[in-house]
């Protein structure tokens, strides 16, 4: 197995900007040029990019279409993304402009209409969810809006929903390693690893290296999704 496969870099966006926070707080500004960086993750030989506008659902901001059509544009590789989706169009805008796969999170809070819909309309196979979640006491919980939002939802109650309601896949971020570069949440992989979970999983939080990344690729989980470490030149 080829590990470097199995890397998904993250960029997280910001009116158009790259940007980073820690626990996914303090976001800042890392560079006005996604080119740039979209260009070095091509040339490292990665099978898929993917893109958060991590804001659009906490501010009520619309989806950025002229920098994902700007993202596209250079992207000769599968290109997904998360961030401010809350419709059929706009799912149907994300595929027109070069988007391969949607993953879908606080608009699913009510209810998982839009995620069945979407997965009916356009196959499973296009139609996912991003789960963000933490450890509080010995459960753990799904928060919406970048972490903001508790929602006394259970996190494993959560991802059979999901896969009831025709997720295709799902990316699991913890909230607590996010942007830390101090190691992946053992615990979290733990707990996803211990779980019946049918579709694939992409873990995503803290990852420092290849070591990291052997680490957290075990049984369920498949493939990880690394920012902060790529963005900034940590990963070896």
């Amino acid at each position: 197995m080829n590990i470097k496969k199995k890397i998904i870099p993250r960029l997280e966006i910001k009116s158009g900007n790259l940007i980073k926070g820690i626990r996914m707080e303090g976001l800042r500004v890392v560079s006005k040029d996604l080119k740039s960086y979209i260009k070095k993750y091509i040339k490292m030989g990665v099978k898929e990019i993917f893109v958060e506008d991590i804001v659009a659902s906490l501010f009520n901001r619309s989806i950025d279409f002229e920098t994902i059509k700007l993202i596209s544009s250079h992207v000769n590789i599968p290109l997904s993304y998360a961030g401010g989706i809350k419709s059929i169009q706009d799912i149907h805008k994300l595929f027109k402009n070069g988007v391969d796969k949607i993953y879908i999170n606080s608009s699913l809070k009510n209810d998982f209409k839009l995620l069945n819909e979407a997965s009916n309309i356009y196959g499973s196979q296009s139609v996912g969810v991003l789960i963000q979640t933490r450890r509080i006491f010995n459960n753990w919980y799904i928060f919406f809006e970048s972490g903001r939002i508790f929602s006394n939802i259970k996190t494993k109650e959560w991802i059979s929903r999901s896969e009831l309601n025709e997720a295709g896949e799902m990316i699991i971020c913890s909230i607590m390693h996010d942007g830390t570069v101090n190691g992946p949440d053992l615990e979290l992989i733990k707990f996803i690893n211990d779980l019946d979970i049918k579709i694939p999983v992409i873990y995503s939080g803290g990852l420092r290296d290849l070591s990291d990344v052997k680490q957290s690729i075990k049984k369920n989980i498949n493939s990880v999704a690394i920012a902060h470490a790529l963005h900034f030149n940590k990963f070896e």
